[in-house]
């Protein structure tokens, strides 16, 4: 005979069971598929004592949640010396990260842009996260999200650098 302490026992057990099998063949879970890479990048306009190198990294990352996929990305960086309390480092109208929604062999590509310059320029460690795009794509293409950094260093008398960050893994379309 079971006592009232089993018996209880036994009921949660038999009903965390059915909810742990309910929620394992759940079809609406998010699939993130990343990718993370780090640069180290001279100041060209800066040519004084201090260590002057910025450390950006990225994470590129595709998402399959149900029948949508959405591509975003992470970019945080480190300030070196050389910019802490020298005014802005970076020109405004150049300065921004491209997260592009692409299919891998090309032929679809969708890209939102963001921008840097005050974030860059607020002579802190930091990070943000870009734009992002989330749609639903045919099942015969494998896509990725690609991620580039435009830096538009202020007295350097140059334009935008473009710096390419690894990709993110592939992931297979949704045909929902």
């Amino acid at each position: 005979m079971l006592t009232t302490t089993t018996w209880r026992l036994s009921a949660v057990l038999a009903a965390a069971s059915v909810l742990a099998g309910a929620a394992a063949v759940s079809p609406a879970h998010a699939v993130d598929r990343c990718k993370v890479s780090s640069k180290t990048l001279d100041n060209p306009a800066y040519s004084g004592p201090w260590p002057d190198n910025w450390e950006f990294t990225v994470k590129a990352c595709v998402t399959e949640s149900g029948g949508a996929i959405r591509h975003w990305a992470t970019v945080s960086w480190d300030l070196p010396e050389a910019s802490a309390g020298s005014g802005p480092t970076f020109n405004a109208t150049g300065t921004y990260v491209e997260v592009t929604a692409t299919a891998v062999g090309g032929g679809l590509a969708v890209t939102k842009r963001t921008d840097l310059a005050q974030r860059l320029n607020s002579a802190k460690d930091g990070s943000a996260i870009p734009a992002s795009y989330s749609s639903r794509w045919s099942s015969r293409h494998r896509l990725f999200t690609d991620v580039i950094l435009f830096l538009d260093w202020k007295g350097d008398g140059k334009g935008p650098q473009k710096i390419h960050f690894s990709p993110s893994p592939s992931i297979p379309g949704s045909a929902r």
